[in-house]
């Protein structure tokens, strides 16, 4: 693809984050908490332009659409959640940061899973943030030179829902919001993929039981040289964390079949389990927010690539008045004040013990709602994300 670089470079050669209110184009997806950011953005003055690019379209037609619309926004950084709309050998964010154009990554998920990966020198100007402490080393690995840790967060707009009588009945049940994540399974699909997940027969579910905690990267070493290509392997790696983050659900629920459960999400619950009460699954911004406000206890079962870090619902939850029972994960003892504002458990028997006590004991369920619901207003929100973003953009920019 033809750039006329010395144009270009001229042309974005203006200071980034001189001083608010700052530009940005955002490359928008479908990503639930885009919009809180977006949002965040608009509502502090910023100028947040969003553009949608095709999932296939080929990598010189994204780039040049992505230039077109920087040339005339002129902003002060790209921003991206998980990378998407970006090709996985970097090549766009190469070019932007060579344009001293930034590219901020935010990463909500694993980003082996998603890319990029810089083959050649790591672009200046690539920024990632990550929900995941324990993902900071491997994104450098790849070629990040500025990594950051961002946990999730919350938005007030959840609780500025109109009440809703169809979920009142949630008051004596304990309530799961989640999917079985088949489509992820389908999606990584390969038969060399699944011939070696039988052949290995892992269970990572025993595994974060024993240690409260899962290595991916310690887990999947022995089979690296398994696959010619790194991004083979992100996605073998991929496939097997969906099969066996589906088997850990079905498993800690399964745990619970003697209590009242109600299970929102996908009819494939039905198929797993099929003796539970399974209910449609429900909008994220207009309706999970009526289940965590209604239910007795609503239940956090992470994704097992989540090795630390918290996930949405340990926010959304408190925030919405909800009493949330989560797993144990590294994070919750710096976000949150254990068992005083998150109540937590690590083995089956803790999990059904403690539903099954708190359900039964709404009094003591109230302070630890009201507790968990100040820590998340004074900290936990995307207003306090955004702060912490646009400072260290300021810093990474002027110093750069």
């Amino acid at each position: 693809m033809a750039i006329r670089t010395p144009q270009l470079q001229a042309h974005f050669g203006y200071r980034k984050f001189k001083q608010p209110p700052y530009r940005f184009l955002f490359l928008k997806y479908d990503y639930f908490l885009q919009d809180f950011l977006i949002s965040e953005l608009e509502r502090q003055g910023h100028q947040a332009v969003s553009l949608s690019l095709p999932k296939n379209i080929p990598v010189e037609e994204a780039l040049r659409t992505l230039l077109e619309k920087a040339v005339e926004i002129r902003p002060d950084a790209v921003v991206s959640i998980n990378a998407m709309g970006l090709d996985n050998q970097g090549r766009s964010v190469a070019i932007l940061s060579d344009l001293s154009v930034p590219v901020v990554i935010w990463y909500l998920d694993n980003h082996l899973f998603n890319g990029p990966y810089f083959p050649d020198q790591p672009p200046e100007l690539a920024i990632a943030f990550t929900y995941e402490r324990a993902l900071e080393h491997g994104l450098k690995k790849i070629g990040f030179q500025h990594v950051y840790y961002l946990p999730l967060a919350t938005d007030l707009s959840l609780t500025r829902i109109k009440p809703d009588n169809r979920f009142a009945n949630l008051v004596d049940k304990i309530s799961f919001v989640g999917g079985t994540f088949t489509q992820a399974v389908n999606d990584y699909f390969q038969p060399e993929y699944e011939d070696i997940y039988l052949e290995w027969q892992p269970d990572f579910g025993i595994r974060k039981q024993a240690h409260g905690r899962i290595d991916l990267g310690e887990l999947f070493a022995p089979y690296r040289d398994r696959f010619t290509t790194p991004i083979d392997f992100y996605r073998f790696m991929a496939y097997v964390v969906a099969r066996e983050t589906r088997r850990y659900r079905i498993g800690r629920l399964s745990c619970l079949q003697d209590e009242p459960l109600s299970i929102f999400g996908p009819d494939e619950w039905k198929q797993h389990l099929p003796d539970l009460d399974i209910r449609p699954a429900v909008a994220y911004e207009t309706e999970t927010p009526q289940v965590y406000r209604h239910s007795g206890v609503n239940l956090s079962l992470t994704t097992l690539q989540q090795e630390t870090a918290l996930n949405q619902r340990y926010y959304d939850v408190p925030l919405c008045g909800g009493f949330l029972l989560g797993e144990w994960q590294e994070a919750l003892a710096e976000h949150f004040e254990p068992d005083q504002e998150i109540v937590y458990f690590q083995t089956d028997e803790e999990l059904r013990d403690k539903a099954a006590y708190y359900l039964r004991h709404p009094a003591e369920r109230q302070p630890i709602i009201e507790q968990a619901r100040k820590r998340v207003l004074k900290e936990h929100l995307m207003e306090h994300r955004l702060d912490t973003m646009l400072e260290t953009l300021r810093k990474v920019c002027h110093d750069s």
